[in-house]
């Protein structure tokens, strides 16, 4: 090799490398990046042609044809790598196999995001080195999954102070949402605070529940035991807005009422009132009454015209005292097939309730939803200072305590322009349509939604489904996220003393048996 074509080789090397990093550390200098590149060209053509020779006896040569051959071998299993790893984050899945799937997204979840009606961008803040980051990321992984309707960023505070300032963001891990005008922040990550806000900023407008009061109703905000204000709460959290009716003041039931609940009356309506409901009801209203045991509110006509039956009296069953319950607070864990019970496996308690049937109506379809188990009865003889089943006067169980009762509604459609012909369609008015359904629940009791018992089991789930149906929320009917459950395990001595013995004893001492076995044996050689 000569010298000079030894010089442009080293040149071309050092010229190659040297673009190349001019080229990571400064790309928007593209005429120095150029020039190098020149000079690469120029000498590395010099010297291919220089040493010609040499190059066409190193390429023929057998070590270089058998390393480009494991050369292509390996690109081939690179290659396939690649386009697995381009499969698998194209196509991700995730498995959960912890046995209550804490790490799986509740099927309430499940049908919001995969129903949303428009995207949703998510930013998140979190400064390097939070530990928070990979907690809220492998959640929002799990939503992306789902729909490609959410898109996600993720901000560094310290570096982008003019957007923590647009947002108005305070606390280091908190997740902004946005979705056309609407935009709300969860400074608490987590499945149940991300998921209502997703509800939020895709609706424009909110459902309107109406709670009403002025017959000893509970009271919505009320934090004691026998208040609602769990219940209230509840209900925003999912999106709605809840406010206060009094009837004897506004004389009418609002426009815009999605839902009018009655929460355990005491007092009775009076007729103007009764006449407000059941108009709400026959214009395709929803209605959900819980009343109490001995309760004389005065509406029982009414229910009766819509299939529904309220009997005076308590339902008595001697299984909840082994749950550590009491005998006159049945455990309900009979379902009927409904959309709000739908998958439902929780038991729910009712501290005090009676019993409602469901009666045939022309035109009305009333479905039992709650039923007692089989030991149960409904006890009617309050006086007695025995309580036991009398047969021939008692009714045994299974009780129901829950009935829905529809009823469609019919509008009639403005007939057409007469015609000269009578028997034209034209001149003959159109048949009814039906354009909405009117909806009643009662329930037997009160106080499973008042705050004392609205988280015990399967009650909140049950009343928040029901007023999800009832005001045509459908999307929202299902079984709450899943909550972690402490199991420990319990050793017994006998298996103590085991696991004592071969652990400290049995699996240390065999090894060090086999070392000073070994060493015996080569001392002797």
């Amino acid at each position: 090799m000569s010298r000079v074509s030894v010089i442009a080789g080293w040149t071309a090397m050092f010229f190659a490398f040297s673009t190349l990093f001019f080229y990571s550390v400064i790309p928007q200098n593209s005429e120095l990046t150029l020039s190098l590149g020149s000079v690469v060209i120029i000498t590395g053509v010099y010297f291919l042609f220089a040493e010609r020779k040499l190059v066409r006896t190193f390429i023929t040569s057998r070590s270089t044809v058998y390393g480009i051959n494991s050369s292509i071998l390996i690109l081939i299993v690179l290659g396939v790598l690649i386009f697995v790893n381009l499969l698998a984050y194209r196509h991700k899945h995730r498995f959960d196999f912890t046995e209550q799937g804490l790490y799986s997204l509740a099927p309430q979840t499940i049908k919001i995001i995969s129903n949303l009606s428009r995207e949703v961008k998510i930013t998140g803040f979190f400064v390097p080195g939070s530990g928070n980051k990979m907690k809220v990321q492998n959640l929002l992984d799990g939503y992306q999954e789902k729909t490609d309707k959410i898109k996600i960023t993720y901000i560094n505070p310290d570096k982008n102070p003019a957007i923590v300032k647009r947002y108005g963001v305070t606390l280091d891990g908190t997740i902004v949402l946005e979705s056309g005008e609407q935009e709300t922040k969860v400074n608490t990550v987590n499945e149940e605070s991300l998921t209502n806000a997703l509800i939020k900023v895709t609706r424009n407008v909110k459902k309107k529940l109406y709670f009403l009061e002025g017959h000893g109703e509970k009271a919505l905000d009320n934090n004691q035991k026998l208040g609602i204000s769990a219940a209230k709460a509840a209900l925003e959290r999912d999106g709605y807005q809840v406010e206060k009716l009094l009837l004897l003041k506004t004389a009418k039931i609002p426009d815009d009422a999605n839902l009018l609940v009655i929460a355990g009356p005491e007092k009775p309506f009076i007729d103007k009132e009764i006449d407000l409901i059941e108009d709400y009801l026959n214009h395709g209203g929803s209605v959900m009454i819980l009343v109490d045991p001995l309760s004389n509110f005065g509406m029982e006509t009414l229910l009766l015209k819509w299939g529904v039956q309220l009997k005076d009296d308590i339902i008595i069953d001697p299984v909840s005292r082994l749950y550590g319950g009491d005998f006159q607070a049945p455990i309900v864990s009979q379902y009927t097939v409904h959309d709000i019970t739908r998958d439902f496996a929780l038991a729910t308690l009712f501290p005090l309730v009676r019993s409602v049937h469901a009666l045939e109506i022309d035109g009305i379809m009333s479905t039992k939803l709650l039923q007692t188990g089989q030991n149960s009865w409904a006890e009617t003889d309050f006086d007695s200072p025995q309580v036991k089943f009398d047969k021939g006067v008692d009714e045994q169980g299974p009780i129901p305590v829950a009935v829905i009762a529809t009823k469609e509604i019919f509008i009639e459609e403005k007939p057409g322009e007469q015609s000269n012909d009578p028997e034209s369609p034209e001149s003959m008015e159109t048949k009814p349509k039906s354009v909405k359904k009117g909806k009643l629940m009662v329930v037997g009791d009160s106080d499973f939604a008042a705050n004392a018992k609205f988280n015990f089991s399967g009650n909140s789930d049950f009343f928040l489904n029901s007023v999800s149906w009832l005001a045509e929320e459908s999307d929202l009917i299902s079984i709450r996220a899943k909550q972690r459950n402490i199991q420990p395990f319990h050793m017994s001595q006998t298996w103590g003393n085991t696991l004592f013995i071969f652990g400290m004893i049995l699996l240390p001492g065999s090894v060090i048996f086999a070392g000073i076995r070994t060493w015996w044996r080569r001392r002797r050689l």
